[in-house]
């Protein structure tokens, strides 16, 4: 399947690069920290088989630009809003993966209309409800030590995936340590993400205004952001379903691509 390239822009003057495959029924995946539309290879063109899948960068990641305002949930947020309402009819199902995952649920609860179903993977809370992660583990996500973006990333891969599957997949991870190393993140951009994600409004008090039938995914093994989050997260938004896929890490789906997709398919078919 060809994909379709397009470009959305903002109130504030963003340019947000967005990439489209497959057709059917909308699903709008939203990346983590750090990263670009990329981060989704795994799994998106399994899940345009039989929908229209579309990945965009966040501003001022990749190949879109920041725009005017600071950046917050809000904004991000309603960066996923522009998306939607320019290319689904302001209305489809949502994605959001890690950080990504707390820009989803403030989308939800900022533009409810806008979200039919939603997926929360490998994410939490945000803010002060969200249950933080070991700080060596933090360390070692933000790449602390690390002289090149390569470095930096690969120490990343340390805490992003599970022991077993760094064990097993050692070329996969070069390989993604390759693609972060030829777009890495600026800096200050990343530090703006991880304030927003840390400092942005009490989503936790908020999780029960989320009227979309909601599915959130999880890896027990997860260093990064810790498994703990996604029982409150099931627990907090009514009716939420739950998966939960054992001995993988932070970036489950590309752990178990195939049966990620497979879980997220059935959910959104209902």
């Amino acid at each position: 399947m060809a994909d379709r390239e397009h470009v959305v822009e903002t109130a504030d003057g963003a340019r947000l690069a967005v990439t489209e495959t497959g057709a059917g029924d909308t699903l709008l995946l939203i990346p983590g920290l750090g990263a670009t539309r990329s981060v989704f290879d795994p799994i998106a063109p399994q899940l345009a088989r039989r929908r229209r899948v579309v990945v965009f960068d966040p501003r001022g990641v990749g190949e879109s630009t920041t725009g005017r305002s600071p950046l917050t949930m809000s904004v991000m947020a309603g960066d996923a809003a522009a998306v939607i309402a320019a290319l689904a009819d302001g209305r489809c199902d949502v994605l959001g993966a890690s950080m990504g995952g707390v820009v989803a649920q403030q989308l939800a609860v900022d533009s409810p209309d806008s979200v039919r179903r939603l997926v929360l993977a490998a994410t939490s809370p945000g803010g002060i409800k969200a249950v933080p992660a070991d700080q060596r583990a933090t360390d070692a996500l933000l790449g602390k030590g690390a002289r090149t973006p390569a470095d930096a990333y690969r120490l990343a891969t340390t805490v992003l995936y599970s022991a077993h599957f760094q064990r097993t997949h050692p070329e996969f991870i070069e390989d993604q340590v390759r693609i972060r190393a030829e777009h890495p993140v600026k800096a200050r951009v990343f530090t703006a993400q991880l304030e927003a994600m840390r400092s942005g409004e009490d989503l936790g008090a908020r999780l029960g205004e989320i009227g979309a039938a909601t599915l959130v995914l999880h890896g027990t093994a997860d260093a990064v952001t810790p498994f703990e989050n996604a029982r409150i997260l099931a627990t907090r938004i009514r009716g939420a379903r739950s998966r939960w896929f054992q001995d993988c890490g932070h970036l489950f789906f590309h752990e178990r691509p195939e049966e990620s997709a497979r879980v997220v398919e059935e959910f959104l078919r209902g």
